[in-house]
């Protein structure tokens, strides 16, 4: 049991002449909680910004051959540059929803904070996860509108392969390379930023009930 908990089952417990000195406990401990939640929401968002910008950095040039043999320099260039403008307006908000809970004053506008915050951790995965099927989608759409080509950059010897047969196992590979990435992401953000939403929902419900017995 935690702190919330211990300081819920107080007031409770209590007698009525005495509850409202302990709400204001109860909201002072869910609000400092939630601000803190949500200030790591905001760190982690950043830390997660510099890995990949790293990892980005990191990745040799021979890695996007394949993309200039499918002439998607361009797309990709437009694609990053777009990608961290959003993932940037996402760090904004992060940031912008740690300020603006620090600062609330009551427990309905705590309440309806904590569900902004919620909201906007939601639109983070989904955009990430809606990014990985969106490039997957264009990059084998290019890669397959053009089979030959194809052959050409995973067959550079000229061996004797079926076109066919090669295209069939590609796009097998490439649905369940992207199945693969889904999951693992999903399972990346539900773990890491799971953790913080799942205490943020317990402030959320304990705030509520708070709520309705004042």
């Amino acid at each position: 049991m935690d702190v919330l908990d211990k300081y819920k089952k107080a007031w409770v417990n209590q007698p009525e002449d005495n509850k409202q000195l302990s709400s204001k406990e109860i909201y002072k401990l869910a609000h400092s909680s939630s601000s803190s939640l949500v200030k790591w929401i905001f760190i982690i968002g950043i830390l997660e910004f510099i890995f990949w910008g790293v990892i980005n950095f990191l990745v040799p040039d021979s890695f996007y051959k394949i993309y200039e043999d499918l002439n998607l320099e361009t797309f990709l260039q437009v694609f990053t540059v777009f990608h961290y403008i959003i993932l940037i307006a996402f760090l904004y908000l992060f940031y912008q929803n740690y300020t603006n809970i620090s600062l609330v004053d009551n427990t309905k506008k705590l309440i309806k904070k904590i569900l902004k915050v919620r909201k906007t951790v939601n639109y983070y995965v989904y955009y990430n996860l809606a990014i990985i099927v969106l490039v997957s989608f264009v990059i084998n759409a290019k890669i397959f509108s053009n089979p030959e080509k194809h052959l050409d950059i995973i067959n550079p010897d000229n061996l004797a392969m079926d076109l066919s047969q090669i295209v069939t196992i590609s796009i097998i590979s490439q649905i369940i390379a992207v199945i693969v990435i889904l999951v693992l992401f999903w399972l990346f953000y539900k773990l890491i930023y799971g953790i913080f939403l799942r205490k943020l929902n317990k402030n959320y419900k304990e705030l509520s009930k708070l709520d309705e017995s004042n």
